[in-house]
């Protein structure tokens, strides 16, 4: 008997940006990147060695993502100061329950006065300095906004990541 089976990796953020004043002023959802790296952090999660601290950062490049290479990773030039934050509280988390229970979630808040200026570009990453990817062996997935984010330095922004493992 000849069966082949094929396991996908699906991502898709979540990125909303409020007001001083907690209104909604910028969202974009859609898909991600999931990097190579991600593709093997992934792979090792299923056999518990995966050892990630995980932390989210933002770039202000508009590069093109890519599986490995330049576009792979929140590079140097383009890191935002001080957007190295750990997730938060209750995050990583699964979503779902029971057979539902296949989407691992992310979920990371630059809050007021946190990485502020022109925003273009997310990577979730397991850096946990204050600094860019001298690499992308630190970058699990990327995604580059369709416009810039401007972040003021009152606004508040979230980013949810949302990784979909799914079956033949």
């Amino acid at each position: 008997m000849n069966s082949k089976s094929r396991i996908r990796i699906l991502g898709r953020c979540i990125t909303e940006l409020f007001g001083p004043d907690g209104r909604l002023k910028y969202r974009e959802a859609g898909p991600n990147l999931i990097t190579t790296v991600g593709d093997n952090l992934f792979a090792s999660l299923a056999f518990g060695t995966a050892g990630w601290t995980y932390r989210m950062k933002l770039g202000s490049a508009s590069t093109a993502a890519a599986k490995t290479g330049a576009g792979a990773f929140v590079a140097v030039g383009d890191y935002i100061s001080g957007s190295a934050l750990a997730m938060d509280s209750t995050y990583p988390k699964v979503k779902g329950s029971g057979a539902d229970a296949k989407t691992a979630v992310y979920k990371c808040t630059w809050g007021a006065g946190v990485a502020t200026g022109t925003i273009r570009r997310v990577g979730l990453v397991d850096n946990a300095t204050d600094a860019g990817e001298a690499d992308a062996s630190h970058t699990a997935a990327m995604k580059v906004f369709d416009a810039d984010i401007p972040k003021g330095a009152g606004d508040s922004l979230v980013h949810t990541w949302e990784v979909t493992f799914l079956g033949a």
